[in-house]
């Protein structure tokens, strides 16, 4: 268990460097300058948007995905003992999610050119990715709830149920007063009036903060969970 938990400290640490480091860093060489609260992260890996270092920032994200793939068995491990078949769709969610975020880096984002018969291919892409990992937060959460306080430490639930449910429930809301405004523009312009300068308007800020609140429930992942061993005998270390 010290050996696996040294092994995701490390990915936790390559995680930083490959999405935060290198989104960073390319983002200081956007073109007009870069503001994380109203650009969304596809504006990074856009070559119209990004022509200099679009490669870069999508190098960065694909590694990112590769080191977070580990951590989809270490769930499906580590709560597996107190619900297997939520541990089992936490597993399975994050792999899905991983693996559509690895294939929208190589989608590039334009609403022209339908890529296998759908319009908008880089966006489903990028909005599966978000819904399977939030499925596998989620699942994670009941996981945690069901095995609070005997098996998993109750603070690995109150993490989780933070990380997870405030920016899941900011997405869920921005995305509905964008339809709302495509659909029905007059029900709509007060709110858009009240909050068009407000940041809690804007999907990239929300995507920020879910990149963020993913990376905490990996770290909450990595040292909340106990070894196998004590979750078997209800040990809670």
């Amino acid at each position: 268990m010290f050996r696996r938990r040294s092994g995701l400290i490390v990915l936790l640490c390559l995680i930083v460097i490959s999405f935060f480091g290198v989104l960073a860093f390319s983002a200081s060489m956007f073109p007009k300058g870069y503001d994380w609260r109203y650009r969304v992260i596809s504006n990074l890996i856009s070559p119209r948007d990004n022509p200099q270092h679009y490669r870069i920032a999508a190098c960065g994200l694909i590694l990112t995905g590769l080191f977070m793939l580990p951590f989809a068995q270490h769930l499906n491990r580590g709560l597996a003992p107190v619900a297997r078949i939520g541990a089992r769709m936490a597993g399975v969610a994050f792999v899905l999610g991983i693996v559509a975020l690895i294939a929208d880096c190589f989608v590039v984002p334009q609403h022209v050119h339908a890529t296998l018969g759908i319009r908008r291919f880089h966006e489903f892409l990028a909005r599966s990715s978000a819904g399977f990992l939030a499925i596998g937060m989620l699942s994670g959460c009941w996981c945690a709830w069901k095995g609070s306080g005997r098996a998993l430490p109750r603070s690995l639930f109150w993490i989780w149920a933070a990380v997870t449910v405030l920016p899941l429930t900011g997405v869920i809301c921005s995305e509905a007063l964008l339809l709302l405004s495509r659909f029905y523009p007059r029900l709509s312009y007060p709110i858009r009036h009240a909050l068009r300068h407000s940041v809690f308007w804007h999907l990239g800020f929300w995507e920020w903060i879910g990149a963020v609140a993913v990376f905490v429930f990996l770290c909450a992942a990595t040292f909340l969970i106990p070894a196998a061993e004590g979750l078997r005998t209800g040990e809670v270390r």
